[in-house]
C-alpha cells in the first residue's frame, strides 16, 4: 500500500517564478570550467547555460517519481524541462573569472507567437508542361477541357499569398525522340534529383518545381459522366525527402447521347463548362495544401557532417537566418541548442553551443527551428 501511495505522489510542480504570457526579456548569466585550457570550448558551454538559465526564467516543469521495493525506498527521478524558448537572445558581456568562463546574455524568452506565414519567404514554385492524357472512352475534347482546366486552376493559384506559381517553357515528362540523349522511358523525378548523369539543367538546386499530370476517362463511349484525375508533384532537388505529392479525382456530368450532343461537341460547350467546373474544384484543394506546404513547422533531421557539426535541408529560402536557433528534445538529451554556423539557399550546417553534446548519437535527431508559424 506504501508503494502504491508513493508512486501515487509523483512530484508534478511549477517553479514559482511568474511565467510571461508574451515574450519577456531577462538576464542571465552563464559559467563554463575551463577545459584543457580550450577557450572556445569554454566559450560556447557558458552560453548554453546561459541560455538555459534564461528559459528556466521564463517557468519550467518539474517532474518526478520514487521507486520503492516492498515499501523500501530506493530512488528519485527528478527531471526539470524549461516551460517556454529564447526567441532571441544577445550577449552583453563575456570574460574569464577564476577558473571558469563567464557569458551574460539578454534573452527574449516566451512561447513562440502565432506568425502564421507573415515571417517566412514566399515560397516559389516553377512549373513546366503539364502532362495530358485521355482514355479512348472519354470524349473527343477532353484533352483541350484538361489543357484549359489546367491554364485556369494555375490562375486561380494567383490568390495564394504564401506561395508563387513560375511557369516555364519546359517539361518534366519524358522525352521521346530519336536523336534525345535521355533514354526511352527516362523518369522525370530521377532527373530532378539528379540520379542521373544526363546533362540536363532546369535551374538552381534551390528551385523547388511543381508539376501536374491530367488523366480523364469514362467508362464507355457514350457515358454521361468522366472522371478527371490530377496527380500535383512538389519536388525539391535540394531536399528530396521534402518532396510532397497530393492525388485529386472528380467525376463530372457530361451530355448524354442525344442530338444536343453533337451541337454541344461542334461549340465546345462541353468543353467549356467541364474546365471551368474541373478548374474551381481542383483550384480550391490545390491552394488548401499548397498552404499547407508553405507554412508547414521548420523540421528536419541532423546528418552529420563535419566534427561536431551536422547539416539540415533547411535554408534561406524557409526564413532561416545566421542568428536562428535550433532546438532538439529527447535523443539522449533533455535539451540541446544549435547555432547556425553555414547558412545557404536550401541548407544549413549547425552545431550544438554545447560540443560536449555533439556526441554521435545527435546523428539522425529530429530537429526544429522556432521562427514563428
Amino acid at each position: 500500500m506504501s508503494s502504491v501511495f508513493i508512486i501515487l505522489a509523483a512530484i508534478v510542480l511549477m517553479m514559482t517564478t511568474v511565467v510571461p504570457a508574451t515574450a519577456e526579456m531577462v538576464r542571465a548569466v552563464g559559467r563554463a570550467a575551463y577545459v584543457d585550457g580550450d577557450v572556445d570550448l569554454s566559450q560556447r558551454r557558458a552560453l548554453e547555460d546561459a541560455l538555459y538559465l534564461a528559459a528556466l526564467e521564463g517557468g519550467a516543469d518539474v517532474s518526478g517519481f520514487s521507486i520503492s521495493n516492498q515499501g523500501v525506498l530506493s530512488g528519485d527521478s527528478i527531471l526539470m524541462r524549461p516551460t517556454y524558448r529564447i526567441l532571441d537572445y544577445s550577449i552583453l558581456h563575456e570574460s574569464r573569472s577564476g577558473p571558469h568562463y563567464e557569458v551574460t546574455i539578454e534573452a527574449y524568452v516566451g512561447a513562440a507567437p502565432d506568425l502564421g506565414c507573415t515571417v517566412r519567404p514566399i515560397v516559389e514554385l516553377v512549373t513546366g508542361h503539364p502532362q495530358i492524357h485521355a482514355t479512348q472512352t472519354a470524349p473527343l475534347w477532353a484533352k483541350e477541357a484538361l489543357q484549359s482546366a489546367h491554364d485556369q486552376t494555375l490562375r486561380n493559384l494567383e490568390a495564394v499569398n504564401t506561395v508563387q506559381i513560375v511557369s516555364r517553357d519546359i517539361s518534366f515528362a519524358p522525352i521521346q525522340s530519336a536523336h534525345s540523349n535521355i533514354p526511352n522511358g527516362f523518369n522525370y523525378q530521377e532527373l530532378l534529383t539528379r540520379n542521373s548523369t544526363t546533362p540536363l539543367q532546369i535551374g538552381p538546386d534551390h528551385t523547388r518545381n511543381l508539376h501536374m499530370s491530367w488523366h480523364a476517362t469514362a467508362p464507355a463511349l457514350n457515358a454521361h459522366t468522366m472522371t478527371v484525375t490530377l496527380q500535383a508533384q512538389i519536388i525539391d532537388p535540394a531536399a528530396p525527402t521534402r518532396a510532397q505529392q497530393k492525388s485529386i479525382s472528380q467525376t463530372v456530368t457530361i451530355s448524354s447521347n442525344t442530338p444536343l450532343r453533337a451541337l454541344n461537341v461542334l461549340a465546345r460547350k462541353d468543353a467549356t463548362t467541364t474546365s471551368q467546373i474541373i478548374a474551381k474544384h481542383v483550384g480550391d484543394e490545390l491552394a488548401a495544401w499548397l498552404r499547407n506546404y508553405a507554412c508547414a513547422p521548420l523540421k528536419s533531421v541532423l546528418e552529420a557532417f563535419r566534427n561536431d557539426q551536422f547539416r539540415v535541408n533547411l535554408g534561406g529560402r524557409d526564413g532561416l537566418t545566421r542568428q536562428s536557433l535550433a532546438f532538439v528534445e529527447g535523443h539522449g538529451q533533455p535539451w540541446t541548442v544549435l547555432r547556425v554556423l553555414e547558412l545557404t539557399n536550401s541548407s544549413a550546417i549547425v552545431s550544438p553551443l554545447n560540443t560536449s553534446r555533439a556526441a554521435q548519437h545527435l546523428n539522425g535527431a529530429p530537429v526544429r527551428f522556432e521562427i514563428g508559424g
